[in-house]
């Protein structure tokens, strides 16, 4: 049968990767910054629910007092080590796959392969299978690990914040497997592993540091244009003595009421430039979205900071600042819907890459 092929190369790229010198120093490599990184954020976040309890217990003494602290969330314990764990994936799943087919090439074995009554499609998604289950493996050893310092520090997750735990650790997987699937790709493109690792390395240098540069305020204006600027007449700077204390005033228009009462309105021209600058902000956020979302790093960086920032209220802190009548919380379902197009980023980047090492493998020309 058909899958009987796929299933041999799936089985013998697993044990290949899980045995191979790179694979294991890699996540060797990753399990002691886990291990480092998650004591140290337990530390932390019990001293945080320290005092955050100190400060409740003030609260409910003195009913008229109002506090402002938020909750901590078990996420700042993942976000300590997130940031490591962006680079040193995507390292991992680099060297997992710039000499995927490169090596089976200079070896001569791809040839000897192809000779066996074996389809092309069984070899490339078998050693495409064999890397994301090796992948898996190397996440799922890691997060064991975390979970267990978790407990040794008396830290048990909650069911909501099980589930972030688990968006966190799918969005990992997904930025690693990006870089899988781009090294993969280079490994068909390139003649030889050290070409491969060349283009591989140039991509992840473009994607997460040369891509974020778009973003910068001197880059996105060339796109959008200078801010609108303050209406002639509307505010007045008013500088203090040694030229040390500002106010700005803004101008405001009176109108006489039917009544006799003087009636105190907002110049139209400040709310023109507040709609304008609100219009200008609203696309510098776009941008610097659409950008973000093309990169498998800062997009995976996003997915984490939206993770801590929501799950430990501090979303909620801040809108009730704005609205105090809005007391409705933010739920997982809320969180999903913000993320819903950093996922699909995180989805489709690879199955791009991964269909262009699929075509490229089908039409290799091997001799």
């Amino acid at each position: 049968m058909k899958s009987v092929g796929l299933f041999a190369i799936t089985e013998k790229e697993f044990q290949d990767h899980t045995h191979s010198r790179k694979f294991l120093m890699f996540l060797s490599i990753i399990l002691v910054v886990t291990i480092i990184g998650m004591a140290s954020g337990s530390v932390d976040y019990n001293q945080q629910i320290d005092s955050y309890n100190d400060e409740m217990s003030v609260v409910d003494e003195d009913s008229e007092m109002v506090s402002y602290w938020y909750k901590p969330s078990i996420m700042t314990i993942f976000n300590s080590v997130g940031a490591l764990l962006a680079s040193l994936g995507a390292i991992l799943g680099i060297a997992m796959g710039f000499d995927l087919i490169t090596r089976e090439k200079e070896s001569k074995s791809l040839k000897i392969l192809l000779s066996h009554p074996i389809y092309r499609d069984e070899v490339i998604n078998g050693k495409a299978a064999g890397g994301i289950l090796a992948l898996l493996l190397a996440l799922f050893v890691t997060f064991i690990i975390g979970a267990g310092i978790m407990l040794i520090f008396g830290i048990v997750p909650s069911v909501d914040d099980f589930i972030y735990i688990v968006f966190f650790g799918l969005a990992a997987f997904l930025m690693i497997f990006s870089y899988f699937a781009i090294s993969m790709f280079m490994s068909t493109v390139a003649e030889d592993s050290g070409n491969s690792l060349v283009y591989t390395l140039i991509i992840f240098v473009f994607l997460s540091s040369l891509l974020p540069v778009f973003v910068w305020s001197s880059t996105t204006d060339l796109i959008v244009g200078p801010a609108p600027e303050y209406p002639e007449g509307l505010v007045d700077f008013n500088y203090g003595a040694g030229g040390t204390a500002v106010t700005m005033t803004i101008a405001k228009e009176e109108s006489d009421t039917s009544d006799g009462v003087t009636d105190i309105t907002e110049d139209e021209a400040w709310q023109k430039y507040m709609e304008e600058m609100e219009e200008y902000w609203g696309k510098r956020e776009m941008i610097s979205g659409f950008v973000n979302l093309l990169s498998p790093t800062n997009n995976f960086q996003d997915i984490m900071n939206t993770l801590t920032y929501s799950s430990n209220g501090l979303d909620d802190l801040l809108r009730s600042s704005y609205s105090p009548a809005d007391e409705e919380s933010t739920g997982v379902m809320d969180v999903l819907g913000k993320l819903l197009w950093n996922f699909v980023a995180l989805i489709a980047i690879p199955a791009v890459f991964f269909g262009a090492a699929y075509i490229r493998f089908m039409r290799l020309d091997v001799r």
